[in-house]
């Protein structure tokens, strides 16, 4: 952005993409960012640069809002797309623990109902404080859940390692209505937020009870009673020689767990697990000859708190919507989940608990080659962009278990997912999104069109890709009378990205078809 706030405007030679840098963080809140450091101190005339180099981001669905992480401290920021501004400070967060670092952020939206109300800008305010949360991994381990406004709703330290990932994962059926015969064999695979720790410890969190708990933890702090939310979680360790990950993911169950679909399968694959495995993950260990590993395993893990306490909370605070959602999902189950690892009065877990462990179904060796990164696809693709320390991005199928595509770039390039069009997802397109640095440029690729690129642009070094969130938490949950067709709480937008520059812009990415 120029200094009277116009746009910059980068387009591919054959003018079918255009990136557009539509806001800045101006430097005053640079400088509280990296208000504690060294960043900043030096006589240039732009002297953030080493410091963004460094800096964490987590944008919001619609992109309007980004939390940024440096150090010890985030914050959150606000922008209208629709106009070309510098970010507004939110929010201002700094980890209550002396020595921590933040490691790992999401800027994760919370699925609201729609609901009636004389006063109609009263609602969109409150709507506004309550359906924004930004969340936090720590050097030490914990993880930390803030309000929109930085106000602490719950900490906790599920293992003692770094936790240098946290994403949110949708189930497919979350992108259409069910039948209740679907439903039955959906239930297996809901919403999780997963936790990925330095040594390849991975904590999924029920996200169906973890927005439940938001939601009364953000009830009550309004009426001034909050309380330590509640929810449910399954931790899991991987059989690796040597305890070091750069990314490990987990993409849930198989997607037709049914008993005779598993056995005929199971004839024509060398390992029943991918028609019967209850869960599934991809694992990029950064020591050993393999790029990486799928994991697999047909057993449950144990679940540390039981779907009924949480209900019962739910019941006893919770009317209209909510209520009827909760009592859809709890009560629709057949039973208590088993207990294990139980957490204290507090709610926090005991950080030494140990996980379930998961065998390598098979492992892929191309030494010296390494994954540093696995970008999952929407779930409905069923497909991982996996980048490689050579540079090449592969497009792995994660039902088959077989490579797709393999995308060469150079070193250091990152990737993303893009989907263009609104409406159904018939209608949609969707793109593999390249950024290589030393080259500058931005590259789409078409699934379903292997060869040269759909466009190029040529925006200069210095750019982050910034993958941004799919789906409210709690838009997966069903919504209808029990036992009838029902429809999810809310379906996908498409998938975006946004590209955030070492001059602290941030820029769209937009696809003329």
């Amino acid at each position: 952005m120029d200094g009277d706030g116009d746009a910059r405007l980068f387009t591919s030679k054959n003018e079918r993409a255009t990136v557009k840098v539509c806001a800045q963080i101006p430097a005053t809140l640079l400088r509280l960012l990296f208000e504690d450091s060294d960043v900043g101190s030096s006589s240039e005339p732009w002297p953030f640069e080493d410091g963004l180099a460094r800096t964490t981001y987590a944008p919001s669905i619609s992109g309007t809002y980004l939390a940024v992480a440096h150090a010890t401290r985030f914050m959150l920021l606000e922008c209208q797309h629709d106009t070309c501004s510098k970010y507004r400070l939110v929010s201002v967060g700094e980890a209550p623990v002396s020595g921590e670092t933040i490691t790992s952020l999401l800027c994760m939206d919370i699925y609201l109902p729609q609901q009636q109300q004389q006063n109609l800008k009263q609602q969109q305010q409150q709507q506004a404080s309550r359906s924004l949360c930004v969340v936090a991994g720590y050097s030490s381990g914990y993880l930390r859940i803030y309000s929109m406004y930085g106000h602490l709703m719950t900490t906790h330290r599920f293992h003692p390692q770094p936790l240098i990932r946290i994403r949110q994962r949708m189930p497919a059926h979350a992108n259409s209505a069910l039948t209740a015969g679907e439903m039955r064999y959906a239930a297996e695979d809901t919403e999780e937020v997963c936790l990925t720790y330095a040594d390849g410890t991975l904590v999924s969190i029920d996200g169906r009870s973890l927005y439940l708990a938001l939601r009364l933890c953000l009830s009550e702090a309004l009426d001034g009673g909050a309380e330590e939310p509640v929810f449910q979680y399954k931790k899991w360790s991987f059989e690796l020689n040597e305890p070091l990950v750069s990314d490990a993911v987990s993409y849930g169950p198989s997607a037709h767990r049914d008993p005779l679909a598993a056995l005929a399968k199971s004839a024509l694959t060398s390992s029943p697990l991918l028609s019967d495995a209850t869960a599934r993950f991809l694992v990029a260990p950064q020591h050993g000859d393999a790029a990486f590993g799928v994991f697999m395993t047909n057993e449950h893990a144990a679940t540390s708190v039981s779907a009924v306490d949480i209900a019962g909370r739910v019941a006893a605070r919770v009317t209209g919507a909510v209520l009827h959602m909760a009592r859809s999902y709890f009560w629709r189950s057949s039973g208590a989940p088993s207990g294990g690892g139980l957490t204290d009065a507090g709610g926090v877990p005991a950080s030494g608990e140990a996980g379930t462990t998961v065998p390598c179904t098979f492992a892929v060796r191309d030494s010296p080659r390494k994954v540093l990164d696995i970008s999952l696809a929407p779930a409905v693709y069923g497909l991982a962009a996996l980048t490689d320390s050579l540079g090449r991005i592969l497009l792995f199928d994660l039902e088959s278990c077989e490579a797709v595509q393999m995308l060469k770039g150079q070193r250091g390039s990152q990737c993303a997912w893009l989907e263009s069009g609104n409406g159904p997802m018939d209608r949609r397109r969707m793109f593999v999104v390249v950024y290589t640095g030393r080259r500058g440029t931005v590259e789409l690729f078409e699934l379903g069109s292997p060869g040269q690129a759909f466009a190029s642009v040529f925006i200069g070094p210095g750019w982050r890709l910034v993958q941004c969130p799919e789906q409210p938490l709690g838009g997966s949950l069903p919504v209808g009378p029990v036992g009838r067709a029902g429809r999810r709480a809310a379906l996908p937008v498409p998938t975006k990205c946004i590209l955030m520059s070492s001059k602290g812009e941030m820029a769209s990415i937009d696809v003329s078809i």
